[in-house]
Parts: structure tokens; sequence; C-alpha cells
């Protein structure tokens, strides 16, 4: 039936009987669904019937976005199919951002980037870092994008995988903080077990004793302070409040519990909130199996 469904709503899109004006919902739905076929499908049919400039830059960056989830239910070990599937995910945002230049292209860009960059290896990912960041800031400095989830993922992502000085920008703080304002932004639609896997693994890595983060917490405030452009600040994001805040996910503040105190108390909560959580997508039950196997690591 599901199938039917999205056929149907194919067929609806290249007639046009549902766009008058282009409206995304049913497409994004599809995305957020993960019928990323129909979605991709309903989205070329869109893209003849955009009147303007921004209206085909809104198709080509969900194009972007689209075709980035493909290119991730592909088998890992099929690295040629990824590598297409990227490329013309960065195209799209390209095509996007020369239509009518939107925070949602530079990241869907970065995006596609980052993950060829996965994918092909570290030393290939260096090469295509700097302009991955350039685009990032695009995003929250110049069109003043502070909310989205996606956006602090990837930065997250990108400091923490990078190496630091001298051959590359890296830094593992700086990776936390991004991450703490990515899990602050979720948005309540969709589970996001990536986000809490990732928030782990960077606190397990890092290690810090509950001392030892409140002084470092009470450092960052006085970085946090002083001000700055938004992507620097929040570079200190972690320490805002001198580690006085509650997680979300905690009944304590961040000075009163260590790096893996805090890494096994965000994963205890996402399971929790995985049984009573609907819909659970496929690419979120993969997510949930790999963290079920960190955590049975961390306890060898």
């Amino acid at each position: 039936m599901k199938k039917i469904g999205a056929l149907l709503l194919i067929g609806l899109f290249s007639t046009g009987v549902l766009f008058a004006a282009l409206d995304f919902t049913t497409v994004d739905a599809l995305y957020d669904s993960e019928q990323y076929s129909a979605c991709k499908a309903g989205l070329l049919s869109m893209r003849s019937q955009a009147a303007t400039a921004q209206e085909e830059a809104d198709v080509l960056w969900r194009l972007s976005r689209v075709t980035l989830g493909m290119g991730d239910d592909l088998d890992k070990k099929d690295k040629d199919g990824r590598f297409a599937a990227y490329e013309e995910g960065e195209e799209y945002a390209n095509l996007s951002i020369a239509r009518y230049p939107n925070a949602y292209a530079y990241h869907w860009k970065a995006s596609n980037i980052g993950r060829w960059g996965q994918t092909k290896g570290p030393l290939n990912a260096l090469g295509k870092a700097k302009g991955m960041l350039e685009d990032l800031t695009m995003v929250v400095n110049d069109f003043n994008i502070d909310d989205y989830t996606e956006t602090w993922y990837v930065l997250s992502s990108l400091y923490n995988e990078l190496p630091g000085p001298p051959l590359s920008f890296g830094n593992n703080n700086w990776a936390i903080s991004y991450m703490r304002r990515a899990m602050d932004t979720l948005p309540v639609h969709k589970l996001y077990p990536g986000h809490y896997k990732k928030l782990a693994e960077e606190l397990w890595a890092r290690n810090w004793s509950a001392s030892k983060r409140g002084k470092e917490l009470a450092k960052m405030k006085t970085s946090w302070d002083k001000g700055g452009s938004t992507l620097e600040r929040y570079r200190f994001y972690e320490g805002k409040d001198g580690g006085k805040s509650k997680p979300f996910y905690s009944s304590v503040t961040l000075d009163q519990m260590s790096d893996r105190q805090e890494a096994e108390m965000v994963l205890a909560y996402l399971e929790a909130k995985a049984k009573t959580f609907t819909p659970v997508l496929p690419s979120e039950l993969r997510t949930l199996n790999e963290i079920s196997e960190l955590r049975a690591s961390w306890l060898k």
C-alpha cells in the first residue's frame, strides 16, 4: 500500500494537479518518511513548474538533500554508487545557489561533500574541509541561521574528524560545543539517533572527569562572554553558563558529571525514548543497533 500511495503522489506531481504555486508539504513528508525515490521523482516534476528563481532553488536544495539520503541508503561497499550520489547532490546544491542563494543549499552542499570525504577517506577529506567550513559559515554567519540542527551536526563532525594543527583545523572541544547546539535544536518530529550517538562518542573519547569539566567549562564561559561572530562564539557553547545548565536528558548539571557518565546517560535516554517513539525509520533502526553495539563495547 505504501508503494501504491507513493506512485499516486508521483502521478499527481506530473499532472500538476497539486500545485498552483509550489507546495512542498508532500515531498517533505516523503523525505521525512524515507521514501526517497518517490520524493525525488516529485521534486524533478516540480522543478519544471517553478515560477520563480527562488522556487526553483527551493526544489534544487531539496533534490540535494534527498540525493544524499539515497546515497546513504546504498551498501557501504558500493563506493562508486555513493560517490556518484554525493556528487549529484553537490551539483544540485550548486545549481540552487546559482539560481537563488540560500542557507539550505549551502548546508546540503557541505553535507554531500562531507559524506563524499567520509567515503573516500581522510586524506581526500582534508582537501575538501576548507570549502565545507566556508559553506557552513555562510549558513550560520551570513544567513543568520543558528537553529538548524543539521548544520551544527555537520560542523561537529567536521571539527571532530579532522586532525588538529598543523595538518588541519580539527578541535574536539569545539566539536562537542557544536554538537550540544545540535542537540538543543532538535526537531520533535524525528528521533535523530545519530545526533545522540555522535555526542556520546565525542564525550567518551574526550573523557574529562567531573572536576576537570567544571574548571574547563568555567574557562569556556569567559570565551563565550567575549562574543565574536556566531560561529566563533558557539565554539564555546558548552560553557555558556559555566556548566550550570541541565541537558534535557539529565537531572544534574554539566559540572556534576564526567564526560563518560554523560555519554552513558545520553544513550540510555535515547534507548528509552525509542521504545515509545513513532515512527522509528529504517535508518534510525540501523543507528539504534549500532548504539547497542557501542554501549556493549564500553562495558568490555
